[in-house]
């Protein structure tokens, strides 16, 4: 176990911090051990982070545990990212478009600063464990698949998220059943997401002027061949996911399912049209996501609160 001196007032309550850092906005939670919420707040990431990750993070979290006399035990921060095994190294974060030395360290830096272990997660991975815990799934295999502004997908087993042997395990949307005239954001050619994703659906919206807005796309253009193709592409893939993992439940959600009017049932219906009979057909369960924007930060926290070997949820 490593060693950690704490930032925090000698006595002082030990929290748990969790943060969820998109492109546009940076959210953190802080919890108590038994996963009571004490603190919450949604911050513009360009704001936070505008002298640095390490000291931007360090000083939101700090700042607050000041304010309610406590220090932290822990914390998770999620990326929209690959994230290496050892939950400690970012590899590849196109969506973010920072400098390629920004992650640089930055584990090591926030535990200087915060005086407790830190571990880091893909975003999606954060929001299933929140999805897990929510429906009371965590002694189940379950698969979560998060259509929104690219095609999110993490698996959870054996208690934990799992994520392979190099950390990169769950790429649904980097499978090559997608578009091949387009480069994915990954760039690779091909990908699920140049098909299957917010990015992609925006795409064919601004291809040309529309009488409705892109928000209301499932009320009126549900039938067009583009968004039919995306609809049972996705259901395609998360079939073969369910054919190969075995799951007692799938999670839906994302941004792109929670628009109005999104098929729904007719989605659910194409994923059951290729999932292998009588099992895991028969008892596969689809079960709808929260769409609480903080859920990856308190998903993030969840784990946070779960120190093994010195370091939160490893």
């Amino acid at each position: 176990m490593r060693p950690f001196p704490s930032a925090g007032p000698q006595g002082a309550r030990g929290l748990v911090a969790g943060v969820d850092m998109g492109a546009t906005h940076l959210r953190l939670c802080l919890q108590d051990p038994q996963g009571a919420l004490v603190y919450s707040t949604q911050q513009p990431t360009a704001t936070v982070i505008r002298d640095g990750i390490a000291r931007g993070v360090a000083n939101l979290i700090t700042g607050q545990l000041s304010r309610l006399g406590a220090r932290c035990t822990g914390l998770v921060m999620g990326f929209p990212a690959l994230v290496a095994k050892d939950r400690r190294t970012v590899v590849s974060a196109p969506n973010l478009a920072l400098a390629e030395h920004a992650f640089d360290g930055l584990a090591g830096r926030l535990e200087q600063s915060l005086g407790c272990p830190v571990a880091f997660y893909r975003d999606v991975n954060l929001q299933l464990r929140w999805d897990v815990a929510e429906n009371r799934l965590e002694r189940q295999v379950v698969l979560g698949a998060y259509l929104g502004t690219g095609m999110g997908f993490a698996a959870w087993l054996q208690g934990e998220p799992w994520t392979g042997a190099h950390g990169a395990a769950g790429e649904l949307g980097h499978i090559p059943l997608g578009d091949p005239q387009q480069t994915c954001t990954c760039g690779n050619p091909g990908c699920l997401e140049t098909l299957c994703s917010g990015r992609a659906m925006a795409r064919w919206y601004h291809q040309a002027a529309r009488d409705y807005p892109l928000g209301e796309l499932f009320r009126y253009a549900v039938d067009e061949p583009a968004i039919q193709l995306m609809l049972v592409r996705g259901a395609q893939s998360i079939a073969t996911a369910i054919n190969l993992f075995d799951p007692d439940a799938v999670i839906l959600g994302g941004g792109v399912m929670d628009m109005p009017s999104f098929p729904r049932g007719y989605f659910i219906a194409h994923i059951r049209q290729h999932v292998r009979q009588p099992l895991p057909g028969n008892r596969v369960r689809f079960i709808a996501a929260s769409s609480s924007a903080f859920n990856g930060a308190r998903g993030a926290a969840m784990l946070a609160a779960r120190p093994v070997d010195g370091a939160p949820g490893d």
